[in-house]
Order: structure tokens, then sequence, then C-alpha cells
């Protein structure tokens, strides 16, 4: 399990469509993020819709989720506790030693080669 300061990096973001609707900062797969926090959390959810027409959810599961250092998003609009949307832990790996050197080099490469007018 992660501990709040750790880095991460996210080795799937491959999300649900409705996702899109409800967070406003989505992790990207390779790049390398803080934790902020650790509780437990709702995940894979399926969703219904009530008498009133009002979209709900109708089960979900158990996870851990994390919150990140580099990104906001707003409280789950689907819960009566106050809890800000996060992350399933396992879309994360700890940030090994290689991995910054890795980043860093890519973020080098990125102006090689680029043309100055």
């Amino acid at each position: 399990m992660f501990q709040t300061g750790q880095r991460v990096v996210c080795i799937n973001d491959d999300f649900e469509p409705w996702v899109y609707d409800l967070y406003r900062s989505l992790p990207k797969k390779n790049k390398v993020y803080t934790v902020r926090s650790i509780g437990v959390g709702r995940s894979n959810p399926t969703f219904g819709l009530t008498e009133d027409a009002n979209l709900q959810i109708q089960s979900a599961e158990v996870d851990f989720l994390i919150l990140l250092k580099e990104l906001s998003n707003p409280n789950d609009p689907h819960s009566s506790v106050t809890q800000e949307l996060g992350f399933r832990a396992e879309r994360f790996a700890p940030l090994e030693e290689d991995d910054i050197h890795m980043e860093e080099e890519e973020a080098y490469s990125v102006g090689a080669g680029a043309a100055s007018y």
C-alpha cells in the first residue's frame, strides 16, 4: 500500500466514459505523482435512474482510493459523505529510482532535434 508523500507513477489511464463527466483532472499513464491522501471509497459503480429520472449509483465495489497532490477534483456527487473523487490505488505503482531517470531523459529528449525559427 502507498503512504502519504510517496511518489507514484500512473500505470493505467484507461477510464470509463462517465469519468470524464465527473472529474476535472485525470492522471496520465507514465506520469509521476505524489500521494496526498489514502482512503476507502467506491469504484466500478453501476448506475441506474430513480423514479424522478435522476442518475444514481446502484452498486459499487469498496476499494482503496488515493488523492494526488498534483490533481484536484470535485466531491463525489453521488455520495452522502463529503469526499473528493479519488483514483483506485491499483492504477499506480511505486516510483522506482530508474523511473525518475527515465522521466528526466524523456523531458530532455523532447526538445532535442526541434527546429528553431
